[in-house]
C-alpha cells in the first residue's frame, strides 16, 4: 500500500458562491472575464521498500477559462484543465450557456457541466476541506461531468434545486443512442444554521444483451450545521447497478 503526504504549496481562486456549478463567476455585467485556478502540490510516496519511495512536485488542478454576461439575460462559463498530471489534458472541463430571465427562481443552462448530484461533488474546488474529493464520491458520481440541459434556481434562503437531463456518456464520449440520464438535487435550509439535502440520479444504457438495458440508480442524503467557525457536515450515497456490466464480479 502506498501512502501519500500532500502539501499544498500554492492556492489561488477568485470569489465565488459555494455549491455553484463553476469555481468562478463574472465580475462585471459586460465583456469577457479571464479566470483561473491553480493548485500545486508536493507528494512523498512510501513504497513497500525504502528504495521504492518517490517524491514529486505536481499540479492537482491548473485551470483557466472565460466567463461573462451577454445582454440580455445570458451568461457563459468556459473552463479548461491544463494540469499535465491529468490524463488527456488539456481538455474542456466545463462549457455552458445560461439563460436567467426568471432568476433566481429558475435558470436554464445548456452545454457541458457538473452533474447536480452529491454535496461534495457540487462543492467548488476552492471550497473543499481536503486536497481531493473522496474516492467514494469520485466512483459513485461518475461521470462527474456530462452534456445536456439543466434547470436550477432557489427560493430565498429556504430552498435551492438543480435538475438535469444529460447524455450519460461523460465529457469525453459522444452520445450514440437515445438513452438519457436524469440527475437532481434539492437543498432545504429550514433554519439559518442547518441545511438538509437529497439527490437522485438514474439512467439506462444499451446492454450487451439486446433484450434488456443496463440501469444505474444513485441516491444521496446530506446534512450540514454551520455556526460561525463551527462546521459539521456529512453525506451518505447509495448505489445500485443492474445489467450486463455487473455480471462476472471483479
Amino acid at each position: 500500500m502506498k501512502y501519500k503526504i500532500l502539501l499544498i504549496l500554492f492556492l489561488f481562486a477568485m470569489t465565488s458562491m459555494i455549491y455553484g456549478q463553476g469555481c468562478m463567476e463574472a465580475s462585471s455585467d459586460e465583456g469577457v472575464n479571464v479566470v483561473g485556478y491553480i493548485q500545486s502540490q508536493y507528494e512523498y510516496i512510501y513504497g513497500e521498500k525504502s528504495d521504492d519511495n518517490t517524491s514529486r512536485f505536481t499540479f492537482n488542478r491548473a485551470r483557466m477559462g472565460l466567463v461573462g454576461n451577454i445582454p440580455y439575460d445570458f451568461s457563459y462559463y468556459i473552463m479548461f484543465e491544463f494540469s499535465p498530471n491529468k490524463e488527456g489534458a488539456p481538455y474542456l472541463l466545463d462549457g455552458f450557456i445560461t439563460y436567467s430571465r426568471l432568476a433566481p427562481y429558475m435558470s436554464l443552462s445548456m452545454g457541458q457541466f457538473k452533474s447536480p448530484f452529491s454535496l461534495e461533488l457540487n462543492t467548488p474546488c476552492q471550497g473543499l476541506h481536503s486536497v481531493k474529493r473522496s474516492e467514494v464520491v469520485n466512483i459513485l458520481t461518475s461521470p462527474d461531468r456530462d452534456r445536456g440541459i439543466m434547470f436550477s434556481g432557489k427560493y430565498g434562503d429556504l430552498a435551492r434545486y438543480s435538475f438535469a437531463f444529460t447524455n450519460g456518456t461523460g465529457r469525453d464520449n459522444l452520445e450514440d443512442n437515445q438513452n438519457k440520464v436524469f440527475a437532481g438535487r434539492v437543498v432545504f435550509t429550514p433554519i439559518e444554521y442547518v441545511s438538509i439535502g437529497a439527490g437522485y440520479k438514474t439512467g439506462t444504457s444499451p446492454s450487451t444483451d439486446p433484450t434488456v438495458e443496463d440501469e444505474m440508480t444513485r441516491m444521496s442524503f446530506d446534512a450540514e450545521v454551520k455556526y460561525g467557525d463551527l462546521l459539521v457536515q456529512g453525506e451518505y450515497i447509495t448505489a445500485e447497478d443492474k445489467g450486463s456490466y455487473v455480471i462476472g464480479g471483479g
